[in-house]
């Protein structure tokens, strides 16, 4: 993970100056990436003047590389992404410098990101069109955002921003942008990711109102995906099949008699062989060192790191339980797997009045909330389905005090330009959560995980229908309109979760990998009828 910077205006004599944007944005910039932080500030044309910033997470490669990357040509690159598979995935080179010479030998810029499996957001300069081309993946799994000034003829780019900054934006997880730079004003072109629909016409012409620009609509990058045709009801076959299952309270004969049928089978088998490769790559590709070895290392120090390298944000859940039972079989047997659990102060009154002479006492404050519970009852399952491993069970209470300080100071700024009180709601768990700061259970020693690495379950309810309210869809209007809804709240997964997940999550210096996101899972998923799933 890394933070990202880009600040592009207009040619004078105090273009050389740090603008008021990096000197808000610097601190949550830096904090994203602690292993190394760069400045670079170029002429790129006769009119328009650049400064680019990062700060890395060193996660792929052998050695550490320093951004901004620019090659022989003058072409700048920013990249905060992972390649985890298809044709540019290298196991022992950086992808930085994978992607940087793609986009060197390549002319064609839109080709080369066609074919990135993996998350990213990212910032190119091609020097030889003076194209500034900037977008996020087609899921939208990493933060970007973007600020227009077209008075003053100012673009600014960043991972992450404050709330001091007015007027900033969520670039959409729609398509790759691209400013043209021979020209003497702001101006931006969008090649889409999918052929565009009404969604997407909704989206680009809010930008262009936002930013005062307007977004020229260059060719579709990707083909069509195939959709699932309407009037959709599941075959007698299958009807039958499920009312003839046994009715018990617990799932223990339920589920295999299912897993004879042989469709059902074959595709839970070839779900869970692609689950298992997007856990594993997102387990294996990292540098052997934890949060504090590897300090050491970048120090020149030798070091053999033994301890935590993956925590995964543990709710007890379906999703939660699965990504930690695969986990399992890809991290080595003498390393901890810390499960992190987080939960808030209960709002109770903390005092009681004495039943004999009416004095106030104190009581403990509780944190025993429902996913405490199932955390810890799934935990225990794990211990028995998986007793050579060493958990960690790692409780992160957060009081009433600590959320307010934190909420007003830190996570606000992380939000932004996200602010409804359930995005804060969220982003105070994950954030608290992924700080990762606690005590241990049963031994309750006080605990900071230093893995640099978190598995979240991000996605699993969009795909498969885990919400309440698609249960509710399905018994009033039917399986057309659910769906709809999947289809539809995949489409704004990136604008209602990811990007916000992600800024909070890296603001601890981890990053966030979300296998139920992998787009070979995604696509599976999608072609399935809702039934199915």
């Amino acid at each position: 993970m890394c933070g990202i910077f880009c600040y592009i205006s207009q040619n004078h004599e105090n273009n050389a100056k740090v603008s008021n944007e990096w000197n808000v944005c610097k601190d949550l910039i830096v904090a994203r990436g602690p292993d190394k932080v760069t400045e670079k500030f170029e002429h790129l044309t006769k009119n328009w003047f650049g400064h680019f910033a990062a700060s890395v997470l060193w996660m792929q490669g052998s050695s550490l590389t320093v951004q901004p990357a620019i090659d022989s040509m003058g072409n700048i690159l920013l990249w905060n992404g992972d390649i985890f598979s298809g044709n540019l995935a290298q196991d022992d080179i950086c992808d930085t410098k994978v992607l940087l010479n793609a986009l060197q030998s390549l002319p064609n810029i839109i080709s080369v990101f066609k074919e990135i499996q993996g998350p990213f957001s990212f910032i190119y300069f091609q020097k030889s069109s003076n194209l500034l081309y900037f977008g996020r993946d087609i899921i939208g799994r990493h933060s970007l955002l973007l600020k227009s000034n077209t008075d003053e003829n100012i673009l600014t780019l960043t991972s992450v921003a404050n709330k001091q900054i007015n007027g900033i934006v969520e670039v959409p997880a729609i398509g790759i942008f691209v400013m043209n730079l021979a020209n003497s004003g702001v101006n931006l072109a969008c090649y889409p990711w999918r052929e565009p629909d009404l969604r997407f016409t909704d989206v680009i012409e809010a930008l262009e109102t936002h930013l005062s620009v307007d977004i020229d609509i260059k060719k579709t990058i990707l083909e069509s995906d195939t959709l699932v045709s309407l009037h959709l009801h599941p075959n007698i076959e299958d009807i039958e099949y499920f009312e003839n299952s046994p009715y018990f309270e617990n799932s223990y004969t339920t589920l295999p008699y299912f897993l004879q049928n042989k469709d059902i089978y074959e595709r839970v088998d070839y779900l869970s062989q692609l689950l298992h490769k997007a856990v594993e790559v997102r387990v294996k590709k990292q540098p052997k060192f934890c949060k504090n070895c590897i300090e050491l290392f970048l120090h020149g120090e030798n070091v053999i790191c033994e301890h935590t390298k993956i925590g995964i944000l543990f709710s007890g859940g379906l999703d939660s339980a699965i990504l930690a039972l695969i986990a399992d079989k890809y991290v080595p047997q003498n390393e901890y797997i810390d499960l992190i659990n987080v939960a808030f102060e209960k709002s109770v009154n903390t005092h009681k009045k004495s039943n004999t002479n009416n004095e106030r006492q104190c009581v403990p404050v509780h944190y025993d909330v429902p996913d405490r519970k199932t955390g810890k009852q799934t935990f225990s399952e794990l211990l028995k389905i998986c007793p050579k491993r060493k958990w960690n069970f790692l409780e992160v209470n957060v009081s009433q005090k600590e959320l307010q300080k934190y909420r007003s100071t830190q996570i606000c700024n992380l939000l932004y330009p996200l602010c409804t009180i359930l995005d804060e709601s969220l982003g105070c768990a994950v954030w608290f959560a992924s700080r990762a700061r606690g005590t241990l259970f049963m031994s309750n020693n006080v605990y900071e995980s230093p893995c640099r690495v978190l598995l979240l379950g991000m996605g699993a309810d969009e795909l498969f229908g885990g919400y309440m309210r698609h249960r509710t869809i399905l018994k009033y209007k039917g399986w057309n309109a659910l769906a709809q809804e999947l289809s539809i709240e995949l489409a704004r997964i990136s604008e209602r979760n990811l990007g916000r997940d992600d800024r909070i999550v890296s603001d601890h210096g981890k990053q966030s990998r979300l296998p139920y996101l992998d787009e070979n899972i995604v696509q599976y998923v999608q072609q399935l009828k809702p039934w199915e799933r």
